[in-house]
């Protein structure tokens, strides 16, 4: 049987405050519920997790190390203790994988690669999660963006589920146009902003498992390529819930997850928009960086040491920043 490994009953503890989890909903281990009760539980969580740990590449940019580290202990010790911290896919997806299968949860980690338009893919860099409850295998993902699945999703071909209304989302089974051998099949993931709408395709991934190490050796592309908008744009998104007031929304509290996942908060550089049932309700224009960090705290809950805000002035990544050379 494989080693892997998970957080003691001290560390779920800590979790479940983290995520505002009301005491009386907190469950250690899943093992003796009812498949029903398994995925209800399941579908709890990861409203908690959507609104509570955000898809973030901010230690790329506001850290004197910028070092990113997939190990599922700093992994803890980042997001856990820190209000409003997340990470992107590698860090998010694996540090929830490792709480669910603490929790005794049927689940692995499977490889996907985002869609670059017109039917093409990049590489393995996302990462999502695949349960299996009853013989159905469900799709979770945290560390996707706004149009990632907001509740765990079932793998039946074309079925279609409300997003965050009036988006959908829906899996389909096909090849992808880089396939030689046409008789291979993935999942693709796919979002339409309302009914009527075209179906777009996000992402697609196998049911392979990938292992840790895969995480490791993928976390590399995300971390360290010139190619890829982390390493010089900063981003944050988390969802919102209908029990969030318009106005100081910060870090959801416990009464919030009273009401349903209602709208999405993204910040993408030096611009930050809520969109709460497809329509828009706020957008913000940074001017400067302190307006973003004041925005970080204010929206996600994030602050920052002296040290870490020190390490973004004069990066690209700063908003109004100069790429070297350029004036």
């Amino acid at each position: 049987m494989a080693e892997r490994h998970r957080y003691t009953a001290a560390q779920l503890e800590q979790y479940f405050d983290r995520i505002a989890l009301p005491k009386s909903k907190r469950i250690f281990n899943v093992a003796d519920l009812s498949d029903d009760d398994k995925l209800a539980y399941l579908n709890l969580l990861q409203k908690h997790e959507l609104c509570k740990v955000p898809w973030e590449n901010l230690t790329q940019h506001y850290s004197w190390h910028r070092v990113i580290n997939v190990k599922p202990q700093h992994l803890f010790n980042k997001i856990v203790p820190h209000a409003g911290r997340g990470g992107y896919c590698m860090e998010a997806n694996h540090f929830f994988h490792t709480v669910l299968l603490s929790l005794g949860f049927n689940a692995y980690m499977a490889g996907a690669r985002i869609h670059r338009g017109e039917g093409l893919y990049g590489g393995w860099t996302h990462v999502v999660n695949l349960v299996t409850i009853a013989r159905t295998k469900y799709l979770l993902d945290g560390g996707f963006g706004p149009q990632g699945p907001s509740r765990p999703m079932p793998l039946n071909i074309g079925e279609t589920q409300t997003q965050i209304e009036p988006a959908e989302m829906r899996v389909v089974y096909e090849a992808i146009p880089q396939m030689l051998d046409r008789s291979q099949r993935v999942w693709i993931y796919q979002h339409r902003n309302e009914k009527t709408g075209d179906w777009v395709a996000m992402y697609n991934f196998t049911e392979l498992e990938f292992i840790p190490t895969d995480i490791e050796s993928m976390n590399m592309a995300p971390w360290k390529s010139a190619n890829t908008f982390f390493t010089h744009k900063v981003v944050a998104v988390r969802f919102t819930t209908s029990g969030e007031p318009d106005e100081e929304p910060g870090t959801p509290k416990e009464a919030a997850f009273e009401g349903e996942i209602d709208g999405s908060l993204t910040l993408n550089q030096d611009v930050l928009k809520w969109r709460r049932n497809g329509n828009k309700v706020l957008e913000v224009k940074f001017t400067n960086d302190g307006e973003r960090v004041l925005a970080l705290e204010k929206y996600f809950g994030i602050t920052f040491a002296e040290e870490d805000l020190e390490a973004i002035r004069g990066s690209a990544g700063e908003v109004g920043g100069k790429v070297m050379g350029v004036e």
